[in-house]
């Protein structure tokens, strides 16, 4: 099975730098630097105003992170920014017109790719891809939040 394992995991890269390659073609084709910008614009599309907290939850991302990319879109015209009126430690984030613009030609643009990508595959293949995919995330994340909370207690 440790064959298998490695397998799958090496899979699993070549898919994601397959995918980071046909999303930086769609995101050079709207302006943006990144597929990380992408996420981001969908996440706010999708769930409307967050905090940053939030948003570098959703996104499994280090706070640093979040902040260049945030800062980038705000600058682009995609974001805007503010405090939150309730506690001004938070900074709150939400879509422009432009944002929300952008990430819909996205939308548009990405779903004939990803029916290109699965036409291959059968209704039944891609839900069970999909909750294995999520499995794994999930096995993956708890996996990670463990790993820091050591590296925690070691310091």
């Amino acid at each position: 099975m440790d064959q298998l394992q490695r397998e799958i995991v090496l899979n699993v890269y070549r898919c994601s730098n397959l995918l980071e390659r046909v999303g930086r073609g769609l995101v050079n084709e709207v302006g943006l630097c990144s597929v990380q910008q992408w996420f981001i614009l969908g996440v706010l599309y999708r769930q409307g105003e967050l905090s940053l907290k939030d948003l570098t939850n959703n996104l499994l991302v280090t706070k640093q992170n979040i902040t260049g990319m945030v800062q980038r879109l705000k600058q682009g015209g995609y974001l805007s920014a503010w405090e939150d009126p309730a506690d001004r430690r938070i900074t709150r984030v939400g879509l422009t017109d432009l944002g929300r613009q952008v990430f819909e030609e996205l939308f548009h643009s990405s779903s004939a790719s990803n029916e290109d990508t699965f036409s291959s595959f059968s209704r039944e293949e891609v839900e069970q891809l999909s909750e294995l995919m999520a499995k794994l995330v999930n096995v993956l994340q708890l996996q990670s939040e463990r790993e820091k909370e050591l590296r925690n207690g070691q310091e």
